[in-house]
């Protein structure tokens, strides 16, 4: 008879976590970021090149239904790189060097499909927003001259161009997750992130990996 128990008890357990799977939640989750290295080709025959990065974000999202939630997320994330900056129009300098570190903050909402109604589930996700960029460049080559800077293009004038824009992104990415207990949930992803910058350059793709601990509420 307990053993009869035990094992009504056991075969119970699943039901019982995927109902919870199965509730309209809401949940909450901060992510840590690594970001692939990345060369850029700017006007002018500028390059550079930036390191992997890291960065922080959070988010929030609420499952409508088994498969589906939608919720918003704001990230930062910083890499450091080394630009070969090249001479403007009428500038008979060489090629010049400088160091610095980019910062982006990317805010966005975003849809997510879970492929299964179970607590282990591959998924695949989508989102639009905003990411503001500062490029710190850190010193001024010589000036009286023009240069084509990175992502600023040909500087003419005697300051040094610290450029930091706003621009539309978007993203896609995959991943697996895990609901364990009643309240919580991990997340592994790969997201590929594009920013329109515009201009000549138009738009960079950049490879993120995540992992997403949260809490559902």
């Amino acid at each position: 008879m307990k053993f009869r128990i035990l094992l009504v008890l056991l075969l119970a357990l699943p039901t019982a976590a995927l109902a919870q799977f199965r509730k309209e939640q809401w949940e909450g989750y901060f992510f840590p970021t690594v970001t692939d290295s990345k060369n850029y080709s700017f006007e002018g025959g500028t390059t550079v090149r930036q390191d992997m990065g890291f960065g922080l974000g959070f988010g929030f999202a609420k499952n409508l239904n088994p498969h589906l939630n939608l919720g918003g997320e704001l990230s930062w994330g910083s890499a450091n790189y080394r630009a070969n900056v090249q001479p403007g129009v009428g500038n008979s300098n060489t090629q010049q060097t400088i160091n610095g570190y980019v910062e982006t903050y990317t805010v966005r909402f975003h849809g997510t499909y879970n492929i299964l109604s179970g607590n282990f589930t591959p998924f695949v996700t989508g989102g639009l927003g905003w990411t503001y960029i500062d490029t710190n460049i850190p010193t001024g080559l010589p000036q009286n001259v023009c240069w084509f800077y990175p992502w600023v293009g040909q500087v003419c004038t005697g300051v040094t161009p610290t450029y930091s824009t706003t621009r539309f992104s978007y993203n896609a990415g995959a991943g697996l997750r895990y609901n364990w207990g009643p309240n919580y949930f991990v997340r592994a992803l790969v997201n590929e992130q594009f920013i329109d910058f515009g201009g000549s350059y138009g738009t960079a793709n950049l490879t993120q990996y995540r992992i997403d601990f949260g809490l559902r509420f």
